[in-house]
């Protein structure tokens, strides 16, 4: 057994932090692909479909599919691919498909006709925001990482125009200019993520040399420089950062105090930057959003890198009350994501296939379910 090993199961039992193995369901193939990757699922907000991606090394080629669910959240019909709907840009790549990717749900199914935002290569050949049947932008630099905000109003974006990038905003209601919120010259901001309350958003800083990644916060996107602080400015980076329901915590994962600069750690901060708390030790950065969250706020679900057990699904409450395993019965899992439904929980990832299988080569889709006291620690 390893030293970390032995640390983790002597401090749970120091402190009296219980370990539980959560009952789960049956893991639910959704989305595979010959010769080629199945990644980064996106429930929609009402959990009638699933949006992913299709990576094909080969072709060097993404794109983006959506799945319609029925109302145990299982597969019905064949997927449909998403696209801008238009030419133009296949012509400007002499004729290859241009790629569709960063997908993001609006928050309300009836907000558009076509309820999501996108990137793609627009008319300027880089990539540009689409949406809606029309480009919402077309600089010369790429644009993408789109964020939409809770309320439907806004879309955050990272907008590289300058020789670094910046977070910008864009009002899809207004015929105001998208608004410059990030103001480094020598830094790139990227990854912004809404608050709950619309108003708040997250961003991920990356500055040369040794300053590496750090996570920011603007408090009120009206109000940029007056508002805008960094939660965490520590040796080494902090990265994916994500806000639990409530707007109070930020999960995120960070290598402070490793040895190596690839190991990363789980941890949750308050938006002040306070109260930083260390959740789990070697885990496995994912590689699209983040940790998941359960809609209470008490609880993170992340992938622990093991290879010996294959990257298990693992949870863990953020005071550290608790910590278990969710037995998702797949091997070498990640991009976690979470939809509720009256009372279950149903968890998106990707995974190698399921445990036991020797073909590791091709990553699919999965959906297992439960429950909050399915995650209830073990009676002593």
């Amino acid at each position: 057994m390893k030293k970390q090993a032995i640390v983790v199961m002597v401090a749970a039992l120091t402190c009296g932090v219980s370990l539980a193995h959560a009952e789960v369901s049956t893991p639910r193939q959704v989305a595979d692909r010959p010769s080629a990757h199945c990644q980064a699922p996106r429930f929609a907000p009402d959990g009638s479909q699933l949006a992913y991606e299709v990576y094909d090394p080969k072709a060097d080629n993404r794109e983006t599919w959506i799945l319609k669910l029925s109302g145990d959240l299982r597969p019905e019909g064949s997927p449909t691919e998403v696209s801008a709907g238009r030419t133009q840009a296949a012509d400007l790549l002499a004729g290859k498909k241009p790629p569709v990717v960063e997908f993001e749900w609006a928050p309300n199914m009836k907000l558009l006709s076509r309820p999501y935002v996108f990137s793609s290569r627009g008319t300027n050949k880089n990539f540009d925001l689409f949406a809606d049947g029309d480009w919402l932008t077309t600089n010369p630099g790429n644009d993408g990482q789109p964020s939409w905000s809770f309320d439907g109003r806004m879309i955050a974006y990272a907008s590289q125009q300058k020789d670094s990038g910046d977070i910008y905003a864009l009002d899809i209601q207004g015929d105001a200019k998208p608004q410059r919120l990030t103001f480094w010259p020598t830094a790139t901001e990227f990854g912004p993520k809404w608050a709950p309350n619309g108003k708040s958003l997250l961003f991920t800083r990356s500055q040369s040399g040794s300053k590496g990644q750090d996570i920011g916060f603007i408090v009120d996107s009206t109000k940029p420089q007056e508002t805008l602080r960094m939660v965490t400015e520590w040796p080494g980076d902090e990265i994916r950062p994500s806000f639990s329901p409530n707007g109070q915590w930020i999960a995120f994962y960070a290598n402070k105090d490793n040895k190596g600069e690839k190991v990363f750690d789980l941890w949750v901060v308050d938006t002040t930057g306070q109260n930083a708390k260390k959740l789990a030790a070697n885990v496995v950065v994912d590689d699209h959003r983040g940790v998941a969250w359960t809609p209470d706020s008490s609880t993170v679900l992340y992938v622990q890198q093991d290879f010996k057990t294959d990257n298990p699904v693992k949870w863990v409450r953020i005071d550290g009350s608790a910590h278990g395993k969710l037995d998702t019965g797949t091997q070498l899992n990640s991009d976690l994501v979470l939809h509720a439904k009256s009372d279950r929980l149903h968890l998106a990832f990707k995974a190698l296939g399921q445990r036991g299988s020797t073909d590791k080569t091709w990553e699919r889709l999965y959906i297992v379910s439960f429950t909050m006291a399915d995650l209830a620690p073990e009676a002593p």
